[in-house]
């Protein structure tokens, strides 16, 4: 699959069809035998347009409530940094003393909340852990060859 895409001067396919020529052989050309295809062959091909509208602004509205907000569409560009800073002056409009996307926090200093009810023991002083057994439980555990109490 290929995704071509540009700035419109015409419609999509007066200006994208050219390319599209020059990049694949139409699936309707028959094959010479024994020669080689130099380019793939095209199977089906879609073209549209799309309106630009990353230049929208909220005043091109009327009577809007005072908590719409207006975002635009996708725009003709690879990537998405309009989105990315179309999204940020949102934020900020809407929680002008928040970061807008902090990073996240180190996970070595993630703490869980089963966590910080253990204290944390050193090398040099372990805290020895509590037998669960009970003492008859214990007793059954002996080397057989020892003499129970």
């Amino acid at each position: 699959m290929v995704h071509l895409t540009c700035t419109s001067s015409k419609t999509a396919r007066e200006d994208l069809e050219p390319v599209v020529q020059k990049l694949f052989t139409p699936y309707t050309e028959k094959e010479i035998e024994n020669e080689e295809v130099e380019k793939p062959r095209l199977l089906w091909a879609l073209y549209f347009n799309m309106r630009d509208s990353s230049d929208v602004s909220r005043n091109s509205y009327n009577d809007l409530p005072s908590n719409v907000y207006v975002c635009s569409g996708p725009d003709c560009a690879l990537g998405n940094d309009n989105a990315v800073k179309q999204a940020e002056a949102l934020f900020q409009q809407i929680c002008p003393n928040e970061d807008f996307c902090p990073p996240p926090p180190n996970p070595e200093d993630i703490i869980l909340d089963g966590d910080s009810l253990q204290p944390e023991a050193s090398e040099s002083s372990a805290i020895p852990e509590a037998n669960s057994e009970t003492p008859r439980e214990s007793a059954n555990l002996r080397n057989p060859e020892e003499p129970s109490e």
